[in-house]
């Protein structure tokens, strides 16, 4: 997913809705993304979120703002148990400047994570 801030205006929303799938214990999610921002760029972002059945992001598992450089950066996340989508979300920033993508997504079954997601619940972050 490319997000390129020409053909939006400051705080609109991309969203990569990913199919419906059931994550055992112990999942995580693994992808590399790149953003590129204005040095003063506080809206621009790019974040994570369980979305429910229900039809609403309940969960934050990713969130970064702000520029992060002209390179690719690589994350792992631990993703909680049951059946929901990911929702991938970028939000566009000051326009002069505010490039966003994803690539590489994978899902890891067995991975050292911790199966208490309750900090996730608050907005929390966990990076592994």
């Amino acid at each position: 997913m490319l997000m390129d801030s020409l053909n939006g205006q400051t705080g609109d929303k991309v969203t990569l809705l990913a199919p419906e799938m059931t994550f055992p214990a112990h999942s995580s999610l693994s992808f590399s993304f790149y953003m590129y921002l204005n040095d003063s760029d506080a809206v621009g972002a790019l974040a994570v979120y369980r979305y429910s059945p229900l039809r609403s992001y309940d969960t934050v598992l990713f969130m970064e703002r702000g520029n992060r450089g002209s390179s690719w950066l690589e994350r792992q996340v631990c993703i909680p148990t049951g059946t929901y989508h990911l929702a991938f979300v970028g939000t566009v920033g000051l326009t002069s400047l505010s490039d966003i993508a994803i690539d590489n997504i994978e899902i890891f079954e067995d991975r050292d994570c911790d199966d208490d997601f309750t900090s996730l619940s608050s907005g929390g972050i966990v990076i592994i």
